[in-house]
């Protein structure tokens, strides 16, 4: 038997297998190298092949909002660095279904030797020669969390990789599981009861936020904030419509607004609103083709953290710069009068 096609792939919970390979980023030490993030990692059967190019198209206009919820891409094949690079400056000059191109801004692991393959037990097929759509989604501890293959034939889904880290993102914040085709926003669901009394105690106390369906299967609400997009300002309102919170962004000139004033009202310790209000109005303002130059000492701390939003502020490396200089402060007096 040849023994070299035999591997134990990662199990869920494992650490990732550890490797240094080159990419068309450059070197990589994995996982070290990815510490403090989230990674899908996802092979492909070989370059310059039809469905690979159409996942790499879908994965690089999807890209920003893998970032922005603090995870990485990193694809494999097992082709040579060159081969790599000519595959993505072609991807690059494909205008897929009409949509336009796409720039691939993330690596791929050349892998010609098959080692990482083998790693992480990618090698399923007859001619042992090419990696089937193998994904590993791992958490910023290094740890295996999510484990996904499919065929050769099978182009996979974005939406689905994007809502299994969502759900496993949500579990780790919340200690809940996440139900049968649960998407953001939909009810969670709760742990089983370990004791007959906590089975009596959970049909007991629910309620508006709980529905117990039977002692062992009880859902959770999911609470939404009321968030209204203004011309100038960004609103969370309560259950009675008064403002609890706010961010301003007044206009100073076409195209530009000034970032001026984060306030988040005592009642909302905890919860993240100011982080939620400021990437909403990120999101805003790049939708809109608006730029911002901040005064708020709150959005400068968050725009410098959350860097793939830069695409919202007229000088981001000012904003940068500010960030870096300042201390706790109130914010600062408006710089721009109509």
């Amino acid at each position: 038997m040849d023994e070299t096609n035999i591997t134990r792939m990662p199990m869920i919970g494992d650490i990732a297998p550890e490797f240094r390979s080159i990419t068309t980023k450059g070197k990589i030490n994995f996982p070290e190298d990815y510490k403090g993030k989230w990674v899908i990692f996802f092979s492909h059967p070989a370059d310059f092949t039809p469905v690979c190019t159409t996942e790499f198209i879908a994965l690089s206009k999807r890209y920003e909002e893998f970032k922005a919820l603090n995870c990485e891409l990193l694809g494999l094949s097992i082709d040579s660095l060159h081969s790599h690079l000519a595959w993505v400056k072609n991807i690059e000059g494909i205008d897929w279904k009409g949509q336009g191109k796409v720039i691939v801004p993330f690596p791929i692991v050349a892998d010609i030797s098959m080692n990482v393959a083998r790693q992480y037990g990618m090698l399923q097929t007859v001619a042992k020669t090419q990696t089937v759509r193998a994904v590993f989604i791992i958490d910023p501890e290094s740890v295996v969390r999510a484990i996904l293959y499919y065929p050769m034939s099978t182009g996979r889904n974005i939406d689905e990789l994007k809502r299994v880290l969502l759900s496993l993102q949500k579990h780790d914040e919340e200690n809940i599981a996440t139900p049968a085709d649960w998407q953001p926003g939909d009810d969670v669901v709760m742990g089983s009861p370990l004791t007959l009394e906590d089975a009596e105690a959970r049909v007991k106390d629910a309620g508006d936020d709980i529905i117990a369906y039977e002692w062992y299967l009880t859902a959770k609400k999911e609470k939404t904030e009321n968030f209204k997009v203004l011309k100038d300002k960004i609103v969370l309102e309560d259950g009675k419509g008064a403002t609890v919170a706010f961010i301003e962004f007044p206009e100073f000139e076409p195209g530009k607004v000034e970032v001026t004033h984060t306030v988040v009202g005592d009642s909302l310790p905890g919860r993240g609103i100011a982080g939620k209000m400021t990437k909403l109005l990120a999101e805003t303002l790049i939708a809109q083709g608006r730029k911002a130059e901040l005064t708020c000492s709150y959005a400068v701390k968050w725009f410098n953290e959350h860097r793939e939003y830069e695409s919202a502020l007229i000088d981001p490396e000012a904003e940068y710069k500010k960030a870096s200089e300042q201390t706790d402060r109130a914010c600062g007096i408006p710089k721009h009068r109509k």
